[in-house]
């Protein structure tokens, strides 16, 4: 009898939204303060740097140092630090935050929890900031799946629907099995050729390697993700001799892109047109599935990405994919450390007042 799945079983829900909602202001509070110090008894003041046991001004929502009488939040220091939002609310939209697999809007958690849809893209906009900047550096070893998956920038369809009339579909075998040319497609008006090279120009390549687990049936445990202007040898040799070790085998698929990486690495291919995986077993699964959480986020949750923040929802799911196998209350503690490792948000703060990201982040050429 096979065994239960890991996220089927009561273990992965330790701590989920309805906890949170079943938790008071000042409950919260110290969850924050246990996130962030370990425990109540070990809090660091952000003024003199002393370790201990500061005063509890609850009515205020602060901390106050025995030391230098100095008051800080939980929260100093950190893209949070300036917030208004109960810690309740807070600690609700962290909880739906980390419970969804494939994301969650910002309006759909302006309506859930009652607060303006800018505050929910800010808030949801920062801790991609947060995952960003303390993303996992470590260089990957074992058995290494790449490949590069195109965002944005899609064509739009056109007015007209293709024949689907039962005569005209048999026309068409009739046709292919006679050996008749297909007919030639109409070329683009100058309009429709303008809009499409318009379009062109916002679409960008997400390149993903993802380590695979040495168990059987694990799937992936690390991932690395990064943007460019296209799938080509230079961005697949740069992004390999960076985030891979010379002693790990590649696995890609058949693209003329990845045959560089036999220069400095052990590596091998699946032909695509042919088969999914080699009789060796070689594949690319589990950067498939990368795409896959990654594109049914794009069409029924975000309903699109942006070059501009294409990095930002990259990263996300790379975080998501490696957390994927762990429980609410771990995916939340992870995401608080590397929260309180970050400082203040350079790309949210004061976003609503015009302060904007300059452009896109790190595109590789």
């Amino acid at each position: 009898m096979r065994g239960q799945h890991f996220l089927l079983s009561k273990e992965v829900r330790d701590f989920t939204l309805w906890d949170a909602a079943l938790m008071s202001e000042e409950e919260c509070f110290w969850k924050f303060v246990e996130f962030r110090w370990g425990d109540r008894s070990n809090v660091v003041c952000p003024s003199c740097g002393c370790i201990g046991i500061p005063f509890a001004r609850l009515a205020r929502k602060q901390l106050r140092c025995r030391h230098c009488d100095h008051h800080f939040s939980p929260m100093v220091d950190s893209p949070f630090a300036d917030r208004k939002m109960e810690f309740k609310k807070l600690m609700m939209a962290f909880c739906l935050y980390t419970a969804s697999a494939k994301g969650v809007p910002a309006l759909f958690m302006s309506r859930l929890l009652d607060m303006q849809d800018k505050t929910a893209t800010a808030l949801t906009g920062k801790l991609r900031e947060v995952l960003i900047n303390e993303r996992d550096q470590e260089i990957l070893t074992g058995v290494i799946e790449a490949d590069g998956g195109y965002f944005c920038g899609k064509p739009r369809k056109g007015n007209l629907r293709l024949k689907s009339r039962p005569e005209d579909v048999a026309a068409a075998i009739e046709a292919k099995f006679k050996g008749e040319p297909p007919p030639k497609r109409k070329p683009l008006s100058k309009a429709e050729a303008r809009n499409y090279a318009k379009r062109m120009k916002l679409r960008r390549v997400v390149m993903v390697m993802r380590q695979a687990n040495p168990e059987k049936g694990q799937g992936a445990v690390k991932t690395r993700v990064a943007i460019a202007y296209s799938e080509n040898a230079s961005v697949a040799a740069k992004l390999a001799r960076t985030l891979v070790e010379e002693k790990a085998t590649i696995w890609t698929d058949e693209n003329a892109a990845y045959t560089v990486l036999s220069t400095w690495y052990d590596h091998e291919a699946v032909e695509h047109s042919k088969e999914y995986v080699t009789v060796d077993g070689v594949n690319e699964n589990q950067a498939e599935s990368f795409f896959a959480r990654m594109r049914r986020a794009e069409y029924g949750t975000f309903h699109g990405y942006r070059p501009k923040y294409l990095m930002d929802y990259a990263q996300e799911f790379a975080w998501r994919e490696d957390m994927r196998r762990t429980s609410e209350h771990d995916k939340l503690k992870d995401l608080m450390g590397r929260l309180f490792k970050t400082g203040l948000s350079e790309w949210w703060r004061g976003y609503w007042q015009g302060v904007h990201r300059a452009g896109e982040y790190e595109v590789l050429t």
